[in-house]
């Protein structure tokens, strides 16, 4: 039978600290928390555990515009929908909350940096908002440290729940010491009380070689930080144990069959979709595993791994039942795309009260893997300040026309153009590189928009020329791949795009001798090979030049003009160019050759 729930915060949470714009946090003030923690059962008890959780929403306050292909009477349709925002958020989390009042909102990291309500307002309404949805805890992700130690201790002074990140160590970063703890354990309640929960956080290691500026923070191994948080919980009475990490889903599988102790591993980083293979093709999508994925932990019980895709727009659902030796006795899974009712084809909206919207929708609903919740309007309130200042910025229209999507990771890849903008911005150059991890959004064919342009380059880095050899160009290029290796364990390698240059990759042999054929391309359509003595001005963005995802051999270079051009003025310059003479397609390719 389901339990009745009253939702409780973290018995060890930080004082509230008072908002420039206060919003109403839901449900339980701290007086009701520590009285419901007085009553807690001293002796561990069975529990169903209601979570809810979101990671990676990076600054999507608003709605997304995402590509579905919805099955209409049979037949494949191509649409696009909006999905996600924060009021709708809101909507679809007090409904849960009215089933269940105990339900846990839990946030896995990198709740900023991807529009430009980060960029204009450095974090503070994404905040805010997070307040306002009642987010119970929340681990760090990579980039919450991208404009550095200041900027993310004004960020996290804002937050009304606990920050968690067991494997790093601010004590030598004053901006940010005692920011965020290892662990916090929220009181859950049961029929005789509340029922202790621990919530352990994790980070990627690799963050200070992906991330601009970590300061003085260190970052260790997650497993050995994440067993002693399991110790400490354990030796407290807890014995039902969630770990909140943001190392990406192939590092959480890893953890759970490692650590012994963890229950429920809620993750981020890697924008994994998981969910039914079925439910999510009568989208148009395809799902990395099962949610949750079930695993075997070292002490042979059972391991839940969540995740819920990226940007806000997947609400995660787990329900977990333990009994009172904290053991798992079953769960169950509900995580839907939230999205608008409304949709668009070719360019034009659907009128959602017209047979073909409503044969849509129907489409949507019909899947199992979408909910349809309105918008909340006190939500909407509280960003419309935000909002009234961007969206003049956001819609100005950069004066060009895409011929097609551009989509991260297929042949149209919007990297190579990047890279061509580069290599445009500084005719000097002879070539430039572009990173994969910088490109954090598909355009879509049609007019572009500054807001489009600042969603794909929300980074602000700046055009930095190198004096490069030929061998330090293939050093360089060694570094991102080892780098890559290391910190993927077999994920798919994402090569950097290169501009006025060809190369081949061959992931299977030692470093060193991975990059081969680097080649410039001439004109006419010819090349010349890349020789390790040649002398190469190379553009490329702030990022890579101070060493960024792993190219430390870029680092060491010490010829180098910062231009002081912003990577995203450069991209939107050339797509004006381009734009002049027509719609734009992505260039011919590929530039990179993998071997298979």
């Amino acid at each position: 039978m389901r339990h009745s729930h009253a939702r409780t915060v973290a018995s060890s949470i930080l004082s509230p600290r008072p908002l420039a714009r206060p919003l109403a946090r839901p449900l339980p003030m701290l007086l009701l928390a520590l009285l419901l923690a007085l009553c807690a059962c001293a002796r561990p008890q069975p529990l169903r555990l209601e979570l809810a959780h979101l990671n990676d929403t990076h600054s999507n306050l608003e709605p997304v515009d995402e590509r579905l292909v919805l099955q209409v009477d049979g037949q494949p349709q191509a649409v696009r929908a909006k999905i996600g925002g924060m009021a709708r958020l809101k909507t679809a989390l007090d409904a849960a909350r009215s089933q269940t009042p105990g339900l846990v909102l839990l946030h896995a990291g990198d709740a900023v940096q991807g529009t430009l309500y980060f960029n204009v307002f450095h974090g503070r309404p994404e905040f805010e908002l997070l307040n306002a949805l009642g987010v119970d805890a929340m681990c760090l992700g990579n980039h919450e440290f991208d404009k550095g130690p200041q900027a993310l201790g004004r960020m996290l002074a804002l937050a009304r729940f606990p920050v968690l990140a067991a494997n790093v160590d601010a004590s030598k970063e004053p901006a940010l010491a005692g920011r965020w703890r290892p662990y916090a354990i929220l009181r859950v309640p049961t029929k005789g009380g509340t029922e202790p929960v621990g919530v352990i956080g994790a980070t990627t290691p690799t963050t200070p070689r992906i991330t601009a500026d970590v300061g003085r923070v260190r970052f260790s191994d997650p497993a050995p930080a994440i067993r002693r948080a399991v110790a400490e919980l354990s030796s407290q009475g807890v014995n039902k144990i969630v770990l909140l990490s943001h190392n990406g889903y192939e590092d959480d599988l890893r953890l759970a069959k490692s650590v012994a102790g963890l229950d429920v591993v809620i993750g981020g980083h890697s924008h994994t979709l998981l969910g039914d293979r079925r439910a999510l093709a009568a989208l148009g999508l395809s799902p990395a595993g099962p949610y949750p994925t079930v695993v075997s932990g070292p002490d042979g019980g059972a391991t839940l791994v969540a995740q819920a895709w990226k940007w806000g727009e997947v609400l995660g659902r787990l329900s977990v039942d333990f009994d009172a030796q904290g053991r798992i006795t079953g769960h169950s899974a509900a995580p839907a795309l939230v999205m608008d009712k409304a949709f668009s084809q070719d360019g034009r909206p659907v009128d959602p009260a017209s047979a073909q919207g409503a044969a849509l929708a129907a489409a949507a609903r019909a899947s199992g893997a979408a909910a349809f919740p309105a918008e909340d309007p006190a939500m909407l309130t509280a960003l419309a300040p935000y909002t009234q200042r961007i969206k003049a910025f956001q819609n100005a229209p950069v004066g060009a026309t895409l011929s097609q999507d551009l989509v991260r990771g297929a042949a149209s890849d919007p990297g190579p153009l990047v890279a061509d903008s580069c290599l445009a911005a500084v005719p000097e150059a002879d070539i430039a590189l572009m990173n994969q991890g910088g490109l954090r959004r598909d355009l879509p064919a049609g007019p572009v928009t500054q807001g489009q342009v600042m969603g794909l380059l929300p980074f602000a880095n700046t055009l930095v020329v190198l004096e490069v050899s030929g061998q330090q160009l293939k050093d360089a290029l060694e570094d991102a791949l080892a780098s890559q290796i290391a910190a993927r364990h077999g994920e798919a390698l994402r090569p950097p795009h290169p501009a006025g240059f060809t190369y081949a990759v061959d992931a299977a042999r030692p470093k060193g001798r991975r990059i081969t054929a680097l080649a410039r391309m001439t004109p006419g359509g010819g090349s010349a090979p890349i020789l390790p003595g040649d002398a190469l001005r190379l553009v490329t963005i702030s990022f890579l030049a101070g060493g960024g995802d792993g190219m430390d051999t870029l680092r060491k270079i010490g010829d180098r003009t910062d231009t002081g051009t912003v990577d995203s003025d450069a991209f939107a310059a050339h797509l004006a160019r381009l734009g002049a003479s027509g719609p734009v397609a992505p260039p011919a390719g590929p530039r990179v050759s993998l071997a298979r």
